[in-house]
C-alpha cells in the first residue's frame, strides 16, 4: 500500500507544479505534466530497486 501512496503522491505534485505555475502566471505545457510523472516514477522505481537490494545483504 506504501507503494500505490507514493504513485498518488507523484501524480499529485506533478499538479500542484501546474498550479503553482499557473498561479504565478508562467507559461507551461502539458507535456511537461507528463515528463514530470515519468520522471518521479523513474526516480521512484530506481529508489525501489536500491532497497530491496539492500534488504538482500542485510539477510545473510
Amino acid at each position: 500500500m506504501q507503494t500505490f501512496g507514493t504513485f498518488v503522491a507523484i501524480i499529485i505534485s506533478a499538479f500542484i507544479a501546474i498550479g503553482i505555475a499557473e498561479y504565478y502566471h508562467q507559461p507551461y505545457n502539458w507535456y511537461l505534466v507528463f515528463l514530470m510523472i515519468l520522471a518521479g516514477f523513474f526516480i521512484h522505481t530506481i529508489i525501489l530497486i536500491l532497497e530491496s537490494e539492500n534488504s538482500e545483504e542485510n539477510e545473510y
